[in-house]
């Protein structure tokens, strides 16, 4: 009977290339679900109408319905998009309630592999008192006054890491841009702007 000697060569490296990455694979706490997420501050409401993420290595583009989020800013309790694959680009659209203003973001990451392995490192937080070994699942873009979006990755607030700065376009106002909920927007938040104002600096 004949021997293949390639295929003796080529298993025992296989069942030790497969061990050793086993053994450096990080063990979470619970199975990890990663996310993106977009989140405004206190008292900045915003309307998303346009959300896409696209993925221009996996050859696979999405949007997320987002529609008008507030509170809170640097937490992931926003609202959540699918992930596909590793997002490479995104395009954003909103008009701020504090602002009467609508803006346009283009955002290209420099590097998306480097960030999803910046992602997988282990990022320890506490949770009702016991500590949880876990990464930061978590993609958190926040929409700031004046079209400023900012990055974050992390699992819970106290772990973010922020990984970028874009700024946004100014663009017309559309035509339906929700005019009931920006007067109850002036309603709620109103009092709070005449006295703090956009607090431009602080974002």
């Amino acid at each position: 009977m004949r021997v293949n000697l390639r295929i003796w060569l080529v298993i025992p490296f296989w069942l030790l290339l497969s061990a050793c990455s086993e053994w450096s694979a990080p063990k979470w706490d619970r199975a990890v679900n990663w996310d993106i997420e977009v989140v405004a501050p206190a008292h900045y409401e915003v309307w998303v109408s346009k959300f896409i993420i696209e993925s221009v290595s996996e050859d696979i583009g999405w949007s997320a319905p987002i529609g008008t989020l507030g509170c809170c800013w640097k937490a992931p309790r926003g609202k959540s998009a699918e992930w596909y694959a590793m997002p490479e680009q995104f395009i954003v659209q909103w008009f701020s309630f504090a602002e009467e203003t609508s803006y346009l973001a283009l955002i290209e990451l420099e590097d998306p592999e480097g960030l999803f392995e910046k992602m997988q490192e282990p990022a320890p937080y506490t949770w009702r008192g016991e500590e949880r070994n876990m990464p930061r699942y978590n993609l958190v873009l926040g929409l700031a006054p004046g079209g400023q979006v900012v990055m974050w990755i992390m699992n819970q607030k106290e772990t973010a890491i922020e990984v970028g700065r874009y700024q946004a376009q100014e663009i017309p106002r559309p035509s339906g841009y929700h005019k009931e909920i920006a007067d109850e927007y002036r309603r709620e938040h109103g009092a709070y702007l005449e006295e703090h104002g956009l607090q431009l600096d602080k974002w």
